[in-house]
């Protein structure tokens, strides 16, 4: 009520602005991987420090609906998964291996490994500035996260996939969406947002602050937050007409804990992997950096030997008393 009040008192000026998503204070961790060649970095909102897994449900839901979206033609269209992190640490000024979430600081920089594969290039390199995102995650063995036949082609275009979402959101063909439409569309999709709420971004969508969203303010909106679009496009056409008419895919058949329980496992095995060879690397960088210091201390004890050798040879050899100055 107060929020509404405020709306009706302020100027015609200020209701056309576009608000800022948060005014509150929220934990960013910036997440780089590598897409079809091309290195991304987004912004992953969370209201506090995340744990791995939820860091890894987070990663694994915006780039994989970014793979979809951006797929060049030819590439298959394969689920995006994490197989391990590694973080660039401030101090030590290199990327460390990422295997506890008491690694990460607030606005910390992490690189997402993908399964080996001839389609991407697991390599830091040069790292594009964080982009801005509306953070959501997708359960793991959600069957949202599956892929359709249609999916095999060029993914379809900005405008085509946000004219799509736009219809199939406005109940009722009203030719404007309410919030309880943005808020079951969100819900069918099973898209759960990190930290921003239903009704912050139906406020950023509603600029004129009419109680709903026309289609030119949705085209606005999907222009500051196309994975917002992508999302629902993507997570709602697995469960439209065309899912599974031509793979044999059910989404009753699948069994979302016995895929949660799997993705689990897998993802242990990947981090004992990687926590084993981090401690042997850590190890072997340990006596590295023990012999480099006993080879620094003896090369300086070296020069202050040779130093004083010098001087000792100018005392005697150049002094009035040189016997080569013949005294």
């Amino acid at each position: 009520l107060k929020l509404q009040f405020l709306y009706l008192i302020a100027p015609p000026s200020r209701l056309s602005s576009i608000p800022p998503l948060h005014t509150h204070t929220m934990f960013i961790v910036a997440a780089a991987t590598d897409l079809f060649g091309r290195k991304q970095n987004v912004k992953l909102e969370f209201p506090s420090c995340p744990t791995m897994t939820q860091l890894i449900n987070a990663a694994e839901s915006q780039y994989d609906v970014m793979s979809r979206s951006g797929r060049p033609a030819g590439y298959p269209d394969a689920p995006f998964k994490v197989q391990t992190f590694q973080v660039y640490d401030d101090i030590l000024l290199r990327w460390v291996d990422l295997y506890s979430s008491a690694q990460l600081t607030n606005g910390c920089q992490v690189f997402c490994f993908q399964p080996e594969s001839i389609w991407h290039s697991d390599s830091q390199g040069i790292i594009p500035e964080a982009k801005d995102n509306v953070t959501w995650t997708t359960p793991v063995g959600s069957p949202r996260r599956a892929r359709v036949a249609t999916d095999a082609g060029v993914a379809p275009a900005l405008s085509e996939k946000l004219r799509s979402v736009f219809y199939q959101i406005d109940s009722g063909n009203k030719g404007y969406i309410l919030y309880t439409d943005l808020r079951n569309a969100f819900a069918a999709a099973e898209m759960d947002f990190t930290y921003a709420r239903v009704g912050e971004l139906f406020t950023v969508a509603d600029t004129n602050r009419s109680g709903h969203i026309t289609y030119d303010e949705w085209v606005r909106f999907a222009i500051k937050y196309p994975n917002v679009i992508d999302g629902l496009f993507f997570r709602s056409r697995d469960f439209g007409p065309q899912a599974g008419c031509s793979t044999g895919y059910s989404p009753a058949a699948v069994d979302a804990g016995s895929m949660q329980r799997q993705r689990e496992q897998e993802l242990r095995g990947y981090y004992d992997n990687a926590w084993q060879g981090s401690v042997q690397r850590e190890r072997a960088m340990g006596e590295y950096e023990a012999a480099k210091r006993d080879a620094d201390q003896a090369r300086m004890q070296k020069e202050i030997a040779e130093s004083k050798e010098r001087r000792a040879w100018d005392q005697l050899y150049y002094s009035p008393s040189s016997p080569q100055k013949g005294y």
